[in-house]
Formats: C-alpha cells, sequence, structure tokens
C-alpha cells in the first residue's frame, strides 16, 4: 500500500494488521509510484520495546505501537533526503497560516492549540498536528504537515499550511510572548527535533538554521486562559 505523507509517496507493509488502521487517512486512494518504501523487523520493533522500560502509560505499549515508533524513525531519516525533518509540536492553522507551538511533554502544547478554536472560532482553526509534524522546505518556502504521529487526543488532518511563526511554550501566571534571537532559537529547536541518527545531525542543523532564518521565533509565557491565545497571535503578527 502506498501512504503519502508530507507531500511524499512512501510504500509499507505492515507486520501489525492494527496499522493499517492506523494509517488509514493517510493511505492514496490511488495508484502512484513510491518515493521509497519501508518495512521495519521484529529485531527494530524489539529496539522500540526496549527503549520505553521504564516509561509510564504501558496501556499503550503494544507491539503495533512500537512498530509505528520503529516506521516513524526510518521514515524521519529518509524526510532528510526531501528536505524535511519532524519536530515536536503542535501545529495550528488560522487565516490561512500555520503556527506550530514547541514545549516538552506537559506543558500544555494541545491545549493551547484548543484556546485558539476557543478564541477565534471552532470553524477557522484547524489543528493540522497534535504531537510531531513533518517540517518541509518545498518551492521556496517552509511548511509544516499533518502526520498520523499526532499524539494521544489523535489530532490530524492530512494537509499541510505555510509556517508563520514558531512559538515555545512556557507555564506562567501571566502571558507574555518575545521574539528569540538565533542563538536562543536555535537551543530550542535542537530540543524539539528528532535527531535520526548522528550522520544525519549535520542536515538537520542545516534545515533547522534555515527554517531560523525564514520564520520567526518566539518563546511565550502562558496560562490555560483563553487570553493566551489572543496574545499569542497578537505577538507573532507585529511583524506582518
Amino acid at each position: 500500500m502506498i501512504y503519502r505523507i508530507a507531500d511524499i509517496n512512501i510504500e509499507m507493509h505492515f507486520l501489525y494488521p492494527i496499522n493499517v488502521e492506523f494509517f488509514a487517512e493517510y493511505s492514496t486512494p490511488y495508484e502512484k509510484e513510491a518515493d521509497f518504501a519501508i518495512e521495519v523487523t521484529e529485531a527494530e520493533i524489539d529496539f522500540e520495546a526496549a527503549r520505553a522500560e521504564g516509561v509510564e502509560q504501558p496501556y499503550i505499549y503494544t507491539r503495533g505501537y512500537f512498530e509505528r515508533l520503529a516506521i516513524l524513525r526510518k521514515v524521519s531519516a529518509m524526510m532528510l533526503t526531501h528536505d524535511g525533518f519532524l519536530m515536536h509540536g503542535t501545529t495550528v492553522e488560522y487565516e490561512g497560516r500555520g503556527y506550530i507551538f514547541a514545549a516538552p511533554s506537559g506543558v500544555g502544547k494541545t491545549t493551547h492549540a484548543l484556546l485558539w478554536k476557543k478564541c477565534f472560532g471552532e470553524e477557522n482553526v484547524k489543528i493540522i498536528n497534535g504531537d510531531k509534524p513533518f517540517v518541509r522546505l518545498f518551492d521556496g518556502r517552509f511548511y509544516a504537515y499533518g502526520t498520523p504521529w499526532c499524539g494521544k487526543e489523535g489530532l490530524s488532518i492530512n494537509e499541510r499550511t505555510p509556517i508563520a511563526a514558531v512559538c515555545f511554550l512556557k507555564r506562567a501566571t501571566e502571558n507574555s510572548i518575545r521574539p528569540l534571537d538565533e542563538t536562543e532559537s536555535l537551543q530550542r529547536m535542537l530540543a524539539q527535533i528528532m535527531v535520526t541518527d548522528s550522520s544525519d545531525l549535520a542536515t538537520q542543523l542545516d534545515l533547522a538554521g534555515a527554517l531560523i532564518e525564514n520564520v520567526p521565533m518566539f518563546e511565550l509565557a502562558c496560562n490555560m486562559e483563553i487570553e493566551a491565545a489572543q496574545v499569542a497571535y497578537e505577538g507573532m503578527n507585529k511583524r506582518k
């Protein structure tokens, strides 16, 4: 079966049938030639399972789940050959512009994205991806793509959006936003991208650097009130 992820056609075959359903939204409805093919082995699934030992939430840890992680690792490596990389963040689209909110797990990326829907209207805001979008440089512009790997809430759309800004979140009692310089931006970016292999690091650094040069970066100190969405939007669009 061919699946289209981040505008790339990927042939995939699964060891665990549950993943046919997991990737269903990204399957192509007609025959296409694959850009590359991916298969994983039981040994690679074992590797992902070993990495998760001792981590909480064991209810999601099935062989099918670990197969998805092994697939993600391989797709992320292949995506580098198409000027793309995986980022840990939530992506929303509003007024045709995409915003990536990045932070360590538990800070509230998805919660903040849902505040945008409350603030600007359910029908006006799309959540493109809730956890792991691919970022690609395509025709001279950076886009964020929905992917099947979208967090426990399952928030994802098989679409792309032009990235208007990247915003790194931190918890605070009062809402405020500030632009980041290149050094701060790179430090934050490196904490939120998936480094697939040490040999790929140079490519990932180049792509991250290009994103920083072309897309404004911000830090949003925020609470969980609806005002946080308004502060974020206004702060990121002062440079329009």
